[in-house]
């Protein structure tokens, strides 16, 4: 009988212990808020006609859908669609009508870092900074 009853106070101690450990892991572990990452982005580029600017504009409609648009002024080319996602932190979206893609990850609440990808195969780093 004693071989049992040390086999149970064993086991409530490693029960003990995992309860504890679950508990602290709850203590420590938090769920990031969901980033708001609507409003007006903005990057620039050197290319060989100069700097060229964009703007990347992202709107949550009232079901809580994210859409976005690009707008180009030197081109005068505004509200361009774009299919866009954004989830955990990842931004992606594509231009379609360009064959361009666009892979990042939102660093803090004012920027947006990542690569765009031409169908070419000529890629470069952009940085979106809110401006909105």
């Amino acid at each position: 009988m004693k071989r049992r009853s040390n086999l149970t106070r064993v086991s409530l101690i490693y029960f003990a212990l995992l309860i504890w450990l679950g508990m602290a892991c709850a203590t420590f572990t938090r769920v990031a808020p969901v980033a708001d990452i609507t409003g007006k982005w903005k990057t620039e580029f050197e290319t060989p006609e100069g700097t060229l600017e964009t703007f990347l504009n992202i709107q949550k409609s009232t079901d809580g859908t994210l859409t976005a648009t690009i707008d180009v002024p030197v081109m005068d080319a505004y509200d361009i669609p774009l299919i866009f996602s954004f989830e955990k932190g990842v931004v992606h979206f594509e231009v379609e009508e360009a064959q361009v893609s666009f892979d990042g990850k939102l660093i803090d609440p004012s920027t947006i870092e990542g690569i765009i990808n031409r169908a070419d195969g000529e890629s470069g780093s952009f940085t979106y900074k809110r401006v909105k």
